[in-house]
């Protein structure tokens, strides 16, 4: 399984303070084009990360990522990798890799390709579409029409600020329907389900930013979107989205309970609590699909990511109502 460098942006009970940083600046608010759009600042390491995390009605998972990375140690790349839990009851992977300027961009229309055959196209809430494509390995095929959006939310500015960078957020789609066709190799499925989309921007290497990261999704016309992370030798911190009536309440988190599961494995239960009482939480159901970064890189590439950054885990699978994503940096 080839994980491209750029991919690599992406206990008992514990009770602990989440306010050991620096929050956004702002209240929550509707996302726009901006958002959608590379920024390319200017620190030494710095990462975007276009995620779709997607569940099909069929029970498969689909993560795909784009990127854009500087990551110091190379000239900046861009990129995508995609990720298959329970495709006819096989787990997949692939990634590709190119020079930063095949990256193009627009606004309006708005459209991002990295190749030809991978891109996304359309404003939310008014339309969107995914697309990739690749021959590598057995070939793989994903394209999805997004329907009934919810609206895009961030808190202010998104950024957190870390004691050694920037981790920014926007949720882009907290939900939709997708409907499409999914192939790997000659076997070709109709697929439908539901969607979110993410657009993260880091001024630091993950693995100098967070130890853990757990991200889950409620699914329905009213979602509920749960975003905590544990920085580098220090405590949880995050934010929820709950959608109710239609509108979007943000719940930023004044504790965050772990229930974790030992060793890389993704905790069994997560709880933010916010400051007006307001609780989230998502119980483990499964685990889809277990990977690291590591696994089929070599050699010089091998050595000097697990030299830098360590060994990166990746989880998905599924909660109660819902689905998540999980990443623990193993050191």
């Amino acid at each position: 399984m080839k994980r491209t460098l750029a991919s690599l942006l992406v206990l008992g009970l514990a009770v602990q303070s989440a306010r050991a940083l620096d929050l956004p600046s702002g209240s929550l608010r509707a996302t726009g084009a901006a958002d959608l759009l590379l920024n390319k600042r200017k620190p030494r390491y710095y990462n975007e990360v276009w995620s779709w995390q997607v569940l099909f009605d069929n029970g498969t998972q689909a993560s795909l990522n784009f990127t854009y990375a500087r990551l110091g140690f190379k000239d900046p790349v861009c990129g995508a990798d995609l990720s298959l839990a329970g495709f006819k009851g096989r787990n997949y992977a692939v990634g590709r890799e190119y020079p930063e300027d095949r990256l193009q961009q627009q606004g309006n229309p708005l459209r991002l390709q990295i190749h030809p055959d991978i891109w996304f196209q359309g404003q939310p809430t008014t339309s969107h579409r995914l697309h990739f494509a690749t021959t590598k390995n057995e070939g793989y095929f994903l394209d999805l029409e997004f329907s009934d959006m919810v609206a895009g939310a961030s808190w202010g500015n998104g950024v957190f600020g870390l004691k050694k960078g920037d981790l920014g957020v926007a949720v882009t789609i907290p939900m939709a329907r997708v409907k499409g066709r999914l192939a790997v190799g000659p076997d070709t499925l109709e697929v439908q389900g539901w969607a979110v989309m993410e657009h993260m921007r880091q001024t630091a290497l993950l693995g100098d930013l967070v130890d853990e990261t757990f991200r889950g999704f409620r699914t329905g016309p009213e979602p509920v979107y749960l975003n905590v992370f544990k920085e580098k030798d220090k405590d949880w911190a995050g934010f929820g989205i709950v959608w109710k009536d239609g509108k979007p309440n943000l719940v930023p988190a004044s504790s965050v309970k772990i229930a974790a599961a030992g060793g890389v494995n993704p905790p069994t239960r997560v709880e933010l609590v916010g400051s007006d009482g307001t609780s989230i939480a998502m119980d483990r159901k499964s685990i889809g699909q277990a990977n690291s970064i590591l696994d089929g890189m070599e050699g010089v590439t091998r050595w000097v990511v697990k030299t830098f950054m360590g060994d990166v885990r990746m989880s998905r699978g599924l909660v109660d109502g819902g689905f998540y994503q999980y990443v623990k940096v193993k050191r």
